[in-house]
């Protein structure tokens, strides 16, 4: 009894192998020739209207944005510098201690002007 279950599963599964061999295997190519005639609008079933995708939302960036130039005021061009004259130059001479004033820092008689000379 254990034995014929066993055969018949056996060959249950051979069978069912050997369907799938045949399904999975390429047909000629005469076998697949398909003829349709469709006239109207498909009908695809059961439940109520049918049903239209929205169509696709488009995205539009902002508009960019654009500031107005700073103001620009126009003043006059201001007036040219006044030259200044060259100041005669002078050097400082002590007697006691004799010498030029950077060189001799304190003097005891009195600074003297003497025009300067190259």
């Amino acid at each position: 009894m254990l034995r014929r279950i066993w055969l018949k599963s056996a060959l249950a599964l051979g069978a069912l192998a050997l369907g799938f061999g045949l399904a999975l295997a390429p047909a000629p190519a005469s076998a697949r020739v398909f003829v349709h005639v469709g006239i109207g609008e498909p009908w695809w079933g059961c439940c109520g209207p049918y049903y239209y995708y929205p169509p696709p939302v488009v995205y539009y960036p902002p508009p960019p944005v654009y500031y107005a130039p700073p103001p620009v005021v126009y003043a006059p061009p201001p007036p040219p510098p006044t030259p200044i004259a060259p100041q005669a130059q002078t050097w400082y001479y002590c007697d006691n201690p004799q010498g030029y004033y950077p060189y001799v820092s304190n003097c005891a008689s009195g600074w003297r002007q003497v025009p300067a000379r190259p």
